[in-house]
């Protein structure tokens, strides 16, 4: 096998756009989704559970990276954790794969709390419209912590269709068989 690409996101676009990219868009998913659900169901909004809003808003990134780890439950005991500290306070859950792992699966992994955390806030949005804010915020900050593994996506969709993934230090490998 040899490398067909490496992909590094952070050395690839800097820390710097991708914190401008992040932040623009939580600004945008929120005023589009609000603005959808305004019209949709308008109504008076209603703040008497902001407590819940914090607790669910805290625990949405660990909920988010579970998810991550139960999409490769069946390489499990390859996955090691690491925790650092980037900026100075904001806690980063760092997850690698210690071994390959097929295209198909990598894409589906990166892909699955982008589709089921997404999915229930748009139903909870819908269901309960007096705490749509607090939906479009969450479904605004959710979609901001996807974006990188969406930038990884995007870049893993291009590749040859029998390609495996190798995790290094240096980013994500995309191997591919020699002839």
């Amino acid at each position: 096998m040899h490398c067909w690409k490496t992909i590094n996101i952070k050395k690839e676009y800097g820390s710097t756009w991708i914190a401008i990219m992040v932040t623009s868009l939580f600004i945008l998913v929120f005023s589009f989704s609000y603005l959808v659900f305004n019209r949709l169901h308008p109504t008076l909004y209603r703040d008497d559970n902001f407590w819940q809003f914090v607790v669910v808003l805290l625990l949405l990134y660990p909920l988010h990276k579970l998810i991550h780890y139960y999409s490769l439950f069946d390489y499990r005991v390859f996955v090691k954790f690491r925790m650092r500290i980037d900026y100075k306070f904001i806690p980063i859950i760092r997850m690698r794969i210690k071994t390959i792992i097929s295209k198909k699966r990598y894409i589906f992994t990166l892909l699955a709390p982008f589709i089921i955390i997404n999915t229930i806030l748009i139903i909870f949005a819908i269901s309960i419209p007096q705490y749509t804010h607090f939906s479009c915020i969450l479904l605004g900050y959710h979609c901001s912590i996807c974006f990188v593994d969406l930038l990884y996506v995007k870049n893993l969709i291009v590749a040859p269709k029998d390609a495996v993934i190798e995790e290094t230090p240096k980013g994500c490998e995309i191997l591919v068989r020699t002839l």
